[in-house]
């Protein structure tokens, strides 16, 4: 009687472990956010070449296969999406993650600019000014044919920033946004 009185006990709480440990794929990450005050040059450690970003964003896995297989030096997390970033000499690896870790998108973009350089850009100037700064920046609004598609653009920098700028239907500068890789 007694045994099975510890087998029952055993099952209760085995049944209850497997409960409590059901959660979204993002709230079981082994992998901690980054520190909100360094950028990923100050946290990477490794510098990848082109060929090794290339694979990166290429990776089909779960944000925490790509951590096994490309360790992450550098994760963001932002209203539910996680951002994973990867140094390169010249340009960085992005890999955008859902809140259940499962991959959206990857790519490679070119950091040949500093934060400084887009200092003088303002309120009202037109998009025409932003790309003759960044020529090779993220203006994917302006390609996709479609009128509902966010009208902004991305910028990653050499010193570890991200700028973003939001454009009125007139693609003159709304809004200025600028935070750590």
């Amino acid at each position: 009687m007694r045994v099975k009185k510890c087998y029952s006990l055993i099952a209760v709480i085995v049944l209850l472990l497997m409960i409590c440990s059901c959660a979204k794929g993002g709230r079981n990450l082994i992998i901690a956010i980054s520190p909100p005050d360094k950028s990923m040059v100050d946290l990477a450690s490794k510098v990848y070449d082109e060929q090794q970003l290339s694979e990166l964003v290429k990776f089909n896995g779960s944000l925490n296969e790509l951590n096994a297989e490309y360790p992450i030096e550098c994760l963001r997390e932002d209203n539910g999406t996680y951002r994973a970033s990867y140094l390169g000499d010249g340009s960085i690896a992005v890999i955008l993650f859902d809140d259940s870790g499962n991959i959206l998108f990857g790519n490679i973009y070119s950091t040949q600019l500093t934060k400084s350089d887009f200092d003088g850009l303002t309120k009202g100037l037109l998009i025409e000014e932003v790309k003759t700064i960044d020529p090779n920046g993220g203006y994917l609004f302006l390609y996709t044919g479609r009128n509902d598609t966010p009208k902004v653009s991305s910028h990653y920098t050499k010193d570890g920033y991200l700028i973003t700028i939001e454009y009125d239907d007139l693609n003159s500068i709304i809004s200025i946004n600028e935070e750590l890789i």
